[in-house]
């Protein structure tokens, strides 16, 4: 993503699909980085390192939110 941040991008794909469900995922330790409290229904965060199965339930979580919604 040349010249773009992952906020960036999901905003510019927002415009085309705005139920687009987003993860964004972070290595960063700073907690200033992103407040999780500012998220959307359609967004969830996952810290780096992180196992597959963790991976696999943060999706199912957010998943299941966008099917809460429909």
């Amino acid at each position: 993503m040349p010249g773009l941040t992952g906020l960036a991008l999901a905003q510019e794909l927002r415009r085309l699909r705005p139920d687009l469900p987003v993860l964004y995922m972070s290595g960063y330790t700073d907690s200033a980085l992103i407040d999780t409290s500012a998220l959307g229904p359609l967004e969830a965060f996952i810290s780096k390192p992180f196992t597959p199965s963790l991976l696999g339930a943060k999706l199912r979580e957010l998943l299941d939110r966008v099917g809460e919604g429909s």
